[in-house]
Parts: structure tokens; C-alpha cells; sequence
């Protein structure tokens, strides 16, 4: 079996996470953190990325760094990390020891 250039398989795998998402090449680009022209060159395998550029990427649609060395399809909630940690930290004290106390009685159902 011919191996596969890194470039196009880490392109093919975000085509597949952005089709699951109906993200535009452009609301992709900012999930990821990265600039429009940067990502479509990454997502056509026309550009190699540099780890902490994948780590980025990884961290912003919430998947495991070892996914684009896998053969297996994405596993990831589209909840994303930082965007919803962004505003919890604009709640005052009262509302996050709410939302806190909410997270907590949800679990203890969930058991």
C-alpha cells in the first residue's frame, strides 16, 4: 500500500470534520484559529503544518492530537472549548457558582 502524503491526509481529515460541522472554508479558518489563506492551503494538502499549529487546531474543535495520525474517523463533540470558556469567564461570581451547582446536580443524575 503507497503511503499517503501528511499534507493531504491532514486536508482530507478537516474537509471531513468541516462537512460535519456546515462549517464555511471561512467559519473554519476562525474555529481553527488560523488565517483564511493559511487554512484552505492546509485543508487542500498543499501546505505542511507545524505540530504546534496542529495542536492549535486540535484544541480549538476538540480532538485528540492523535487523530490525524490515526485511520479511524473523528471522535469530538462539537462543543467548542474555547468559545464556551470565553463565556463562563464573562459571568459574574453568582451566575458561575449557579451554572456550577447546575453541572453537578446534571452529573450526580447521569450516575
Amino acid at each position: 500500500m503507497p503511503q499517503q502524503d501528511i499534507r493531504k491526509v491532514i486536508g482530507d481529515k478537516l474537509k471531513v470534520i468541516r462537512a460535519k460541522l456546515k462549517y464555511s472554508l471561512w467559519q473554519m479558518a476562525i474555529e481553527c484559529g488560523l488565517d483564511y489563506a493559511h487554512y484552505c492551503l492546509i485543508e487542500k494538502g498543499r501546505r505542511y503544518v507545524r505540530l504546534d499549529v496542529l495542536q492549535r487546531i486540535s484544541d480549538n474543535l476538540g480532538i485528540a492530537m492523535d487523530f490525524w495520525f490515526r485511520d479511524d474517523a473523528p471522535r469530538f463533540a462539537p462543543v467548542y472549548t474555547k468559545a464556551l470558556s470565553e463565556n463562563i469567564n464573562a459571568l459574574d461570581n453568582d451566575k458561575k457558582e449557579f451554572l456550577l451547582e447546575m453541572l453537578t446536580a446534571y452529573r450526580k443524575t447521569r450516575k
